[in-house]
């Protein structure tokens, strides 16, 4: 999918530090030394997924449990609204 998207250099740390190690999603703290699998370790979201037309760029990700990306995946997060795109 990230292939055919627009694509540009993301830095994970800057993107955590930015949301200030809150998954946004369900807005609880990440475990910071924690690693994936593990449900609260930190993961990149896409706020519009790129199997939905989204971009992987700065503006279009944010922090996010990896529980909580894995239930949102494609869709819409259930939990209630999404961040706007951070310009």
């Amino acid at each position: 999918m990230e292939r055919e998207a627009f694509v540009a250099s993301v830095n994970r740390q800057a993107i955590y530090q930015r949301d200030r190690w809150v998954c946004q999603l369900c807005r609880k703290p990440v475990a910071r030394g924690k690693a994936v699998p593990h449900p609260k370790a930190p993961t990149i979201d896409h706020i519009v997924p790129l199997a939905r037309g989204g971009t992987h760029e700065p503006a279009n990700v944010q922090l996010a449990h990896y529980h909580c990306n894995a239930i949102k995946s494609d869709g819409e997060w259930a939990g209630g609204e999404q961040l706007a795109l951070i310009g």
